[in-house]
């Protein structure tokens, strides 16, 4: 099987760990912090990345005791509903990991570059 230039990307699963829980922080709760600024809710939040809300709510909290800082901050509301903003801090974990994801990222790409692009695009012929 040849492998066509361009096909073949390099992927990662990023993550921050303190060595009892493997998931305190990753992707995943960065989409589900990203999503609650831009929704204002959880509920929108979790609907809108296809969770249920009650494994979004654990997902915070979760991560909230792992780094023992607020991240969001809930509103109740009446017959409307409440709404949830990002703490300062949530808003600074937000952009930090957002800079994060792209310098590490940026460095995987150059890395398969270097590496194996070449390597996966010669064909059987050249080998």
């Amino acid at each position: 099987m040849k492998i066509e230039s361009g096909h073949v990307k390099p992927g990662i699963k990023l993550y921050l760990s303190d060595g009892e829980s493997e998931g305190m922080f990753g992707d995943g709760k960065w989409r589900l912090l990203k999503s609650i600024e831009e929704e204002g809710s959880i509920r929108k939040a979790a609907e809108k990345l296809g969770r249920g809300y009650r494994k979004a709510w654990g997902d915070i909290k979760r991560t909230e005791q792992s780094i023992g800082r607020k991240l969001v901050r809930k509103t109740r509301g009446g017959p409307a509903g409440g709404t949830t903003e990002l703490t300062d801090f949530g808003r600074e974990l937000l952009a930090g990991w957002e800079r994060y994801r792209e310098a590490v990222l940026k460095d995987i790409d150059g890395a398969f570059e270097l590496y194996l692009a070449g390597l996966l695009e010669r064909n059987e012929d050249e080998r």
